[in-house]
């Protein structure tokens, strides 16, 4: 029993390193962010947050560059 307080902190341990993994394979099932092209180009974008349920549109220009809309949400 000498070795107890070693036991404990590797059970501790792999418990968190087991939480890690898990809220990795839980964000691969459920994302975050989910975007969606808006017009045939595909230079126009909507971002949906779906953990705070906002919506942002993003257009990009001739030159590549990126001009986001302001953050909508709905309620």
């Amino acid at each position: 029993m000498a070795d107890r307080p070693t036991f404990d902190r590797f059970i501790i341990g792999a418990a968190i390193a087991a939480l890690a993994v898990l809220a990795l394979f839980a964000h691969t099932f459920f994302p975050r962010y989910e975007f969606r092209s808006v017009n045939p180009g595909g230079t126009a974008i909507v971002v949906y947050d779906r953990w705070s349920g906002r919506f942002q549109r993003a257009v990009y220009d001739e030159s590549g560059r990126v001009k986001p809309m302001d953050v909508y949400t709905p309620f």
